[in-house]
């Protein structure tokens, strides 16, 4: 775990090396990007809740040697613009969108964690046969209509009252229990600094998010990677997306493609490979 720890501080304090791009989103929000590599075949990498473009870090290296690698911070994160009113799946998915387009990108595969797999789905829809399909990280477990508005801010009410509390509380339930507590808390660290009224729309947004909907309308191929502590319900994933298909790397949680990027990147390259099949 020492070495995990280590590339987490790498991707947490250094800035990539490759110039920083930037693309206009829907309503006027700059979206910050990097790209590298060469392909027919691009890979856009959506990041989640309070993260940005740096979490793929032990990523864009391996895979820019066979494809197109984009990694970008969506608006309120990172180095992107944070002027947006509400910070719904659907804007996100335009700050997607708006990226491929300026790289007049024609056949994409998403690479979508967590939070970004609501995200991706909204960027099929816009994109449409431009996205070859979606490759969720930690994501598409139930595939849920989502929660209702009351449901949704009793949830929220004990963030409205102590978010950095509640923020540390609820990242601390995405790693085992045994992980390495430097590991965990470095992420934990990273994430609480997310702006309290930002953080709170989005968390907002996405819980009430309607993952059935969204995936009967964009119909996106769908193959996911994600740790084991989270399990998938397949009866109910398969109701709403019969081709859906799974790959699981073993003794990692939510941020699996930090705390053992070997692994995942073996997987993820297996599910690339796939999904260019289907």
């Amino acid at each position: 775990m020492k070495n995990t720890f280590l590339s987490l501080l790498l991707i947490t304090s250094l800035v990539f090396s490759q110039k920083i791009q930037k693309a206009i989103s829907i309503d006027g929000n700059e979206i910050a990007f990097t790209s590298q590599g060469k392909g027919n075949v691009s890979l856009i990498f959506i990041h989640g809740w309070g993260c940005n473009k740096n979490y793929w870090k032990n990523q864009t290296k391996e895979f820019s040697k066979n494809y197109f690698v984009v990694t970008l911070d969506l608006a309120g994160h990172g180095q992107s613009t944070a002027k947006r009113k509400s910070y719904t799946m659907n804007l996100f998915g335009h700050d997607v969108a708006a990226v491929v387009n300026q790289l007049k990108l024609n056949k994409v595969i998403l690479v979508a964690h967590s939070l970004g797999g609501a995200v991706a789905l909204e960027a099929k829809k816009i994109l449409k046969d431009k996205v070859i399909g979606i490759i969720g990280v930690d994501t598409y477990q139930t595939l849920d209509v989502g929660e209702t508005e009351d449901r949704a801010e009793q949830f929220l009410s004990t963030f409205k009252e102590n978010y950095k509390g509640s923020v540390e509380s609820y990242l601390g339930n995405l790693f085992h229990d045994n992980v390495d507590t430097s590991f965990s808390n470095s992420i934990i660290r990273d994430l609480v600094k997310m702006p309290k009224e930002i953080g709170i729309d989005i968390f907002r947004n996405i819980l009430k998010y309607n993952y059935e909907l969204g995936v009967k309308e964009a119909k996106p191929k769908i193959i996911v990677v994600n740790g084991d502590k989270f399990p998938i319900n397949l009866n109910k994933v398969k109701k709403v997306l019969p081709t859906f298909d799974y790959k699981i790397v073993p003794n990692t949680d939510h941020f699996l493609m930090l705390e053992n990027p070997k692994a995942f990147n073996e997987q993820l390259s297996l599910a690339i490979q796939e999904m260019l099949k289907k």
